[in-house]
């Protein structure tokens, strides 16, 4: 693979030594964690419990560098052969996670996304190659709040084979009781679908990990289920979304050492309490647009941070995932296929292992089916234009050479039969024809022609079902949470 670099040897430890001073001096607030704090502060570390803040010293991040895994493992619920390993050596790509619309694939106008458009986005991303997780972008915004969670669950796991989130939510920021309570219901999901708990320890297929409240913070609920998850030991991950000029200084170098202040934080609070928990991390710099003061998804710069942070995460050597196929735009088609390959193109040629994205246009808010197709094509081009040139006796060439000479061609010959599929990339969705002939095919933009291939898998891809067994006992699992949820929760919205 090509290589490409940003930050110098030095320009990498000066963000490392600026990260250290900022948790040293300023330190991480864990917002409503007054457990955790005082599990910090048992610990040794340096606890503020009135301003609800832990300060890290070096000693300690470094110690819990060492201690976090390098490679991390994703689990297929359901087929082993899509497992896959963040180990540094590969480049994976996902779908979005945020959005809280889809866009109709007939007429493109966006409506509050339902359980059947989670299930029709994850089967056709089990289609497309270039996914290794199918996510389902977005939920079931058709059911009520407490409950979703376990809807979106079902409906991913009917679609795909591929490693899926069997996360059911976290519940109400402000109600950690029912957190808890939605937290022991996961747990029973996860056992079910890996068949004991056994089964479930061997091919962990949860997860805990947090997100930063940037500038410097993290919610004491979500830390919590993590190291509850890690106790358990379950992977974790942490993750950190500054905006430059919003929630993070607006220079680059500035940026990169508040989200790797954040980052490192969050290793420390899992590693410190529980060492050797498996971790990845999601370094995810974000442009902020000044003159409409929202996230400029897309944005050059964007992409500088993101490849910049992707060679942070393997300075340390840690598995991790970076900014990419984000883009601003409100439909699928020019803007967003540019500013998808732009935010992607760079922390790929850093070495990034994951980049998740794929799908979403308008800043993450919305799904669309016809992007989440043309993203899969633009995720082949990208990595077929980073592979370098293999240079050998074979693809040399000269036997071939010498036996067509000047003047004549090689179309004929079989060493072109054999090495073109490999050598050259064919797109199915972009268009290379004549004039002549694309007038005479319709006249079709990119966008009809992933419309057609929606359709086309959604008609014709095939997933088999979850064993019948499995689902009566998700079912039921769910039926039970409706009932017993409201009892205990009066002021759940039913």
């Amino acid at each position: 693979m090509s290589s490409f670099r940003i930050l110098s040897k030095d320009d990498l430890d000066a963000i490392h030594w600026a990260s250290l001073d900022i948790l040293k001096e300023t330190g991480i607030g864990i917002v409503r964690g007054e457990d955790s704090l005082k599990m910090l502060k048992k610990k040794g570390c340096n606890v503020d419990l009135k301003k609800e803040t832990v300060f890290f010293s070096p000693s300690e991040v470094e110690e819990s560098l060492r201690k976090t895994s390098t490679v991390v493992t994703a689990y297929s619920p359901r087929n082993s052969k899509y497992d896959y390993k963040m180990d540094g050596r590969h480049i994976y790509f996902g779908t979005g996670g945020l959005d809280v619309s889809t866009a109709d694939l007939e007429t493109g106008e966006w409506k509050p996304s339902t359980t059947n458009d989670v299930a029709r986005i994850v089967k056709v991303t089990d289609a497309l190659d270039s996914y290794a997780s199918a996510d389902g972008m977005t939920a079931s915004f058709d059911k009520p709040e407490y409950i979703r969670g376990f809807y979106d669950v079902v409906a991913r796991l009917n679609n795909t084979e591929k490693p899926t989130s069997i996360s059911i939510g976290g519940g109400n920021a402000e109600s950690p009781e029912l957190s808890r309570a939605l937290f022991d219901y996961q747990l029973e999901v996860a056992k079910v679908v890996a068949g004991d708990e056994e089964s479930l320890r061997k091919r962990p297929l949860l997860g805990g990990g947090f997100w930063g409240m940037s500038p410097l913070q993290f919610h004491g609920l979500y830390v919590e289920r993590a190291l509850k998850l890690a106790e358990l030991g379950f992977p974790s991950f942490v993750g950190s979304m500054t905006q430059a000029g919003a929630t993070a200084p607006v220079t680059l170098a500035g940026m990169l050492a508040v989200t790797n202040a954040e980052i490192l934080g969050g290793i420390s609070i899992i590693q410190l309490l529980y060492p050797g928990t498996q971790m990845s991390v999601s370094y995810l710099p974000a442009a902020f647009d000044m003159k409409h003061g929202q996230w400029a998804a897309g944005a050059p710069e964007e992409a500088v941070l993101s490849a910049a942070a992707v060679e942070i995460a393997r300075h340390y050597g840690l598995a991790s995932e970076a900014m990419g196929l984000v883009t601003s735009a409100k439909m699928p088609g020019p803007q967003a296929c540019y500013e998808k390959v732009m935010s992607s193109i760079l922390p790929i040629l850093a070495g990034t292992d994951m980049i998740a994205g794929g799908g979403d246009i308008a800043c993450s808010v919305t799904a669309s089916f016809e992007q989440l197709v043309i993203d899969d094509e633009l995720c082949k081009a990208m990595l077929t234009s980073i592979r370098g040139v293999e240079v050998s006796d074979e693809t040399l060439a000269l036997d071939v050479i010498k036996k067509v000479g000047p003047g004549g061609h090689y179309l004929a010959q079989k060493h072109t039969m054999n090495h073109f599929m490999k050598e050259q990339f064919i797109p199915e969705l972009i268009d290379r024809s004549s004039y002549d002939e694309w007038k005479k095919n319709g006249e079709k933009s990119l966008v009809d022609r992933a419309k057609e291939k929606v359709k086309r898998i959604l008609k014709e891809h095939s997933v088999p079902p979850l064993d019948k067994d499995i689902q009566k006992e998700l079912y039921d699992i769910i039926k039970r949470a409706e009932k017993e949820l409201p009892k205990k929760f009066p002021n759940l919205s039913v």
